[in-house]
C-alpha cells in the first residue's frame, strides 16, 4: 500500500461567502474519518478540494508531500492515490460493469492493478460483468462503483454519501467493504448524513462555521 500523508492547514474557501474558514486535518493510512455537517455548512466543496478537483483561497494542502496549488492539473496525482465513491454511482450507463471497473487502467498505466479476479469476487460481481449498469440494482451499481475505485489500489477512499440510496442489506455489505479496506492500509475519508454509516467511522468530525470540530464522547 502506498503511503498517505495528506494535510490541510488553515484552509479557506469563499464563493459569495466564506465558507470553509480554518479548516485544519491531517490523514493517513490508518486514518478513517467521518465529517458531518449541516447542508450547505461547506461538506461537498471540501470533499472537492481534497479530491483535488477544486482549489482554495487560502492556507495549505499538502499531499504526499506535494504542496497543492491552485490553477495546476494534478489530475495524475490524483489518479494515482484517490478513489471516489459517489452516492449517484457516477457509472458510465453505455458500458458493461466490466468495462466501468476497468476504465480507470486506460488513463493510468503506471499504477499496480489490482487483481480483478480477486476483486470481483470480494464484491461478488461474477455474474454481473457483462450487463450494462442500466440493468443493476443500487446496490449492485455501488459495489460496481467501489470496485473502479479500487482497481487502481489507491491509498485514500474519499466516499460521498456512499450508503445514502442503498437498503439496509446493501449498507450493510458497503459498511464490511469499507471496514475491509481500511484495515489493508487505505485511509477514508466519508461525508454523510446518516447516523448509522457516520459511527463506522473511527474519528468524527462536525463541519461547523468554517472549521471542523472532533466529537467528545460524554
Amino acid at each position: 500500500m502506498k503511503e498517505l500523508d495528506l494535510r490541510l492547514r488553515h484552509l479557506k474557501k469563499s464563493y459569495t461567502r466564506e465558507v470553509l474558514k480554518d479548516v485544519n486535518l491531517r490523514v493517513d493510512n490508518s486514518s478513517y474519518v467521518c465529517i458531518v455537517g449541516k447542508s450547505g455548512s461547506g461538506k461537498s466543496t471540501m470533499l472537492n478540494i481534497l479530491g483535488l478537483v477544486e482549489g482554495y483561497d487560502a492556507g495549505q494542502y499538502y499531499f504526499n508531500g506535494t504542496l497543492i496549488k491552485n490553477y495546476v492539473d494534478y489530475s495524475r496525482l490524483r489518479l494515482e492515490n484517490i478513489g471516489f465513491i459517489f452516492q449517484s454511482y457516477n457509472l458510465i450507463p453505455t458500458l458493461s460493469c466490466r468495462e466501468n471497473i476497468m476504465l480507470p487502467t486506460l488513463y493510468n498505466r503506471h499504477n499496480k492493478v489490482q487483481d480483478f479476479d480477486e476483486l470481483v469476487q470480494m464484491l461478488d460481481l461474477g455474474p454481473l460483468l457483462s450487463q450494462r449498469v442500466t440493468t443493476l440494482s443500487g446496490g449492485e451499481k455501488q459495489r460496481v462503483a467501489i470496485a473502479r475505485a479500487l482497481i487502481l489500489d489507491p491509498c485514500l477512499i474519499l466516499a460521498d454519501e456512499p450508503t445514502g440510496n442503498l437498503d439496509p442489506v446493501n449498507r450493510e455489505i458497503i459498511f464490511r467493504l469499507l471496514k475491509s479496506e481500511h484495515k489493508k492500509g487505505r485511509g477514508i475519508i466519508l461525508i454523510t448524513h446518516d447516523a448509522d454509516t457516520a459511527a463506522q467511522a473511527e474519528t468524527k468530525l462536525t463541519l461547523y462555521d468554517g472549521a471542523l470540530w472532533r466529537e467528545v464522547s460524554a
